[in-house]
This record gives C-alpha cells, sequence and structure tokens, in this order.
C-alpha cells in the first residue's frame, strides 16, 4: 500500500500511516528508540518548511513556520510504536517573542562594543593623542 510522506527541511522522509490534514499525523516506527530519534527531528529548523507529498512523490503541501504542538505514542506487543503527532503554524506572539529575544540580544552586542570604544577613547585621551 503507498502512503504519503511528510518531508522535513534536512530531506528526512516520514512515510505517513494516515493524516487528518497537517494536525493529526500518524506513523508507525519499529521501536522505542526509533520514535525518539523522529521526535527529536522535529527541529525548528526541520519545521520552518515541510512538505507533504501524496505516493507518487506529488507535493501536496507546503508549510512554513510549523512547530511539533503534541506527539503521542503506543508501544504495541510486537515492539513497533504507533505514533500520533500534530504540527501547527508558529503563531503571531510567538513569531514576535522571538524577533524581540533577537533584538534584544543583538542590543546587547551593540551596547558592549559602544562600551569598548568609549573605554578605548578614554585610554587615548588619558594617554594623550600621539
Amino acid at each position: 500500500m503507498d502512503h504519503d510522506k511528510l518531508v522535513l527541511r534536512d530531506g528526512t522522509e516520514i512515510i505517513l500511516e494516515s493524516s487528518q490534514g497537517i494536525g493529526t499525523l500518524h506513523v508507525t516506527v519499529e521501536s522505542k528508540s526509533a520514535a525518539c530519534a523522529l521526535w527529536e527531528g522535529f527541529t525548528k529548523d526541520n519545521l520552518s518548511v515541510v512538505t507533504v507529498k501524496n505516493s507518487p512523490g506529488e507535493k501536496t503541501g507546503v508549510y512554513k513556520d510549523m512547530v511539533l504542538d503534541h506527539i503521542t505514542g503506543t508501544e504495541n506487543q510486537d515492539g513497533m510504536v504507533k505514533i500520533m503527532f500534530s504540527l501547527r503554524e508558529r503563531t503571531a506572539q510567538e513569531i514576535l517573542e522571538e524577533r524581540i529575544a533577537a533584538l534584544e540580544e543583538g542590543q546587547q552586542i551593540q551596547d558592549a562594543g559602544i562600551g569598548d570604544l568609549g573605554q578605548a577613547i578614554s585610554d587615548m585621551m588619558e594617554g594623550g593623542v600621539q
């Protein structure tokens, strides 16, 4: 049976058992460690662009700035793990908070540079202009 695939930004392809949209995706993996590896692959960078392809390999959806909303798993008696995970777009508030944090970090770097420049000028003035 052919299945759709979820493709992360780094090229990782996840074979979907079924889905009910990007918010409800079902996958079966061979072990708990494989489930953990899958989960760890849902990084911010990998979820920055997510593509869904149908069984012939045609793109059926491209999603940007996604986050892992939640994930659940159940281990079968044979050791296989059924996983259900939900992706969603980042909210405007999440995007704004990230931008503010980046601005604050940049401001701290700039403040340190200004402090260094002030100290250099002060040191030059104390020693006189040569």
